[in-house]
Order: C-alpha cells, then structure tokens, then sequence
C-alpha cells in the first residue's frame, strides 16, 4: 500500500502534466498581460516613494514580458521607455536615459507609419502626463513631425491640432522657451478660441 507521500507526489506528477500539455496545445503561449499590470502599477507606486530601485527592477521587467508576441502592448512599452528614461537619467546614467528615449521615438515613429489614430492619443497622453528632463528637446523635435502629421490629416484648424500646440506650449515652457510656448498657446487660441 502507497504511502501519503507517494499520493501527494503522484497526484502533483498528473496535475503538473496536464499543465503542460494544455500549454502545448495552445502553443506554449503564455498571458503575461496580469503580470505586466501588475508590474507597472508596482513601479508607479514604487518610483512615487522614490524606491528608485525597485521602479527600475518593476519597469524592467515589464518591458521584457512586452516584448513578447502575445503580450505586445505599444501604450504601455512607451510606458516603460519614458519611466525608465526618467529613473536611469535621476541615476546619473544618460547614456540608458538616451537610449530610451531613442527607443520610445523609434516605437511612436513606427505606430505613426501605421496611420492608426489610437497611437495619435496614446502620445498625446504621454506627452501630457509626463516630463522628460533632459530629453525634453529630443521629444519636442520628434513631436513637431505629430504636430505636422495631424495638420495634413485633420486640417490645421482642427482640435486636435490646437491640442498639440497646447503639448508643445507645454514641452517648450520645460525647455524654458516662454515666448515661444505663449505664440503656442495663441496658435492654439486662434484655432479654439475661449468661450
């Protein structure tokens, strides 16, 4: 007669098996999408208390999981690429800042290719809600070719053309570049007046 032991081992045997034989057949694909949420609200909250660290180690990780086929999200790899800039620049490391930012423009000028108007929201959301230090004039040279993107596709009298201004204002002021961000914000005015 089989002792306890045996029974646990046997049965954790078959469950394991099964296991991998339903990852077989859906292609050994794993869902790291849980993950991958997980992971950036974690760095968020970390890189808020200035656990500069665990951010950086919660932010790796999560690009690496993005990078896979099944988990590919473009919104939150920008994500990363701009966090990440962030952290690496705050530790004195420019060159990995560089080399993220060089990588978010790369990803966003590939999404633009594409013609799909999410990605227009999704950079406009970036820019909004983020800074980028020392970047910042790298950013606002590829946003320019966005501002001119959206003119030719919306018109130059759209709101989402008064929108980007409004985004421009804003990188050109983190540059220190008042008076350009004020003529900016009069564009943007001329094309959406106040109410």
């Amino acid at each position: 007669m089989p002792d306890i032991t045996q029974l646990v081992i046997a049965t954790v045997a078959v469950g394991a098996t099964i296991i991998a034989l339903i990852a077989m057949r859906s292609g050994g694909k794993t869902d790291y999408k849980v993950e991958i949420e997980g992971l950036l609200s974690s760095a968020l909250l970390q890189q808020h208390a200035g656990n500069w660290a665990d951010a950086q180690q919660n932010y790796e990780r999560a690009m690496q999981l993005l990078q896979y086929p099944g988990s590919r999200d473009e919104a939150k790899l920008a994500t990363c690429f701009i966090h990440l800039s962030e952290i690496y620049e705050k530790g004195g490391n420019y060159a990995g800042a560089k080399d993220m930012r060089d990588k978010l423009v790369e990803l966003w000028l590939k999404q633009l290719k594409t013609g799909d108007d999410c990605a227009l929201v999704d950079i406009d959301f970036a820019m909004t809600h983020n800074t980028f230090g020392s970047g910042t004039a790298q950013i606002l040279e590829f946003y320019d070719k966005v501002v001119s993107l959206k003119e030719n596709r919306f018109g130059p009298k759209s709101p989402q053309v008064a929108d980007s201004y409004l985004i421009t204002a804003k990188l050109l002021r983190a540059l220190g570049e008042k008076e350009s961000a004020e003529l900016a914000e009069q564009r943007a005015a001329e094309i959406r007046p106040a109410k």
